[in-house]
């Protein structure tokens, strides 16, 4: 019976994890569909040329099997994660 109330609390865990990365997610849609209808403002070059290199570096981090997200960042990743993808789609 222990075992079973373990395995219920794991798959809980499991279930609030994907539920929080689907919270992030939908967050991430709304604010990219706001993004969309609102014309993007003029920004200086140097200020998109220093934000374009932060994201290839975090991207190439990413590429190499490490989370990129703040909750996991640094850590082996054995499979995508919605939080390190959104990250990646902001830039």
């Amino acid at each position: 019976m222990e075992q079973t109330v373990q395995e219920l609390k794991q798959l809980m865990r499991e279930m609030m994890l994907e539920i929080g990365e689907l919270k992030e997610r939908i967050i991430y849609l709304e604010r990219e569909v706001a993004r969309r209808e609102t014309p993007p403002a003029t920004t200086s070059r140097e200020k998109i040329q220093i934000q374009g290199e932060s994201y290839e570096g975090i991207g190439r981090i990413y590429s190499e099997g490490y989370h990129i997200c703040p909750f996991e960042y640094g850590q082996p990743r054995n499979e995508d994660c919605l939080f390190c993808i959104a990250l990646m789609e902001k830039g």
